[in-house]
């Protein structure tokens, strides 16, 4: 079942390259042991808790891009290392980073706290499906944010535990099969 599901996403990838979360409609009849939920259930938008008097590296976007060198704060939202981060404000507004230390969390992000009864990297997939979706529908007008509403509302279908590990496998073996493609061109 894995390899026939990277199969159809590996043929709509290449007939519909980013639009692939709009095509993913006709998967209509799911396994019985799967579950359609919401995003507002797998995971949650919250900040860090506040912290004073610390000194901890400022985890801003330039930052986490390598843009710019550390810079420090001796207050913010503390972000433990390995966690990830959402952007909501901004052009890339539903961006994903995972932190590599300790920190503050930048004022354009929101910690995206994961389920744990859900395979975080399955998660991500998602997310990653409907980036674009989320780029294009942004509210706000001076500075565009994540609607938030509209990602709550994202739809996941939901396989056991162990199928969303054996997916997220197959899908990034899938996905570096079509690099080396892709570079081979």
């Amino acid at each position: 079942m894995i390899f026939e599901f990277c199969y159809h996403i590996t043929l709509i990838y290449n007939e519909y390259s980013n639009n692939i979360a709009k095509r993913i409609g006709h998967y209509t009849q799911l396994p019985d042991e799967w579950v359609v939920a919401p995003m507002q259930i797998l995971c949650s938008l919250i900040d860090g808790d506040k912290q004073n008097g610390i000194e901890r590296i400022n985890l801003d976007v330039k930052y986490l891009r390598g843009e710019r060198d550390a810079k420090t704060l001796t207050s913010g939202k503390y972000v433990a290392a390995k966690s990830l981060l959402i952007l909501v404000d901004g052009e890339n507004s539903g961006e994903v980073f995972r932190t590599p230390i300790d920190g503050y969390q930048g004022s354009t992000f929101k910690q995206l706290f994961i389920n744990k009864n859900i395979n975080a990297e399955y998660v991500l997939q998602v997310i990653n499906l409907h980036r674009k979706i989320l780029r294009e529908n942004k509210v706000g007008s001076a500075i565009p944010h994540l609607n938030k509403k509209l990602f709550k509302a994202i739809e996941a279908p939901i396989p056991p535990y162990d199928e969303q590990k054996r997916i997220v496998e197959a899908v990034n073996l899938a996905f570096k099969q079509l690099d080396v493609i892709t570079e081979s061109l």
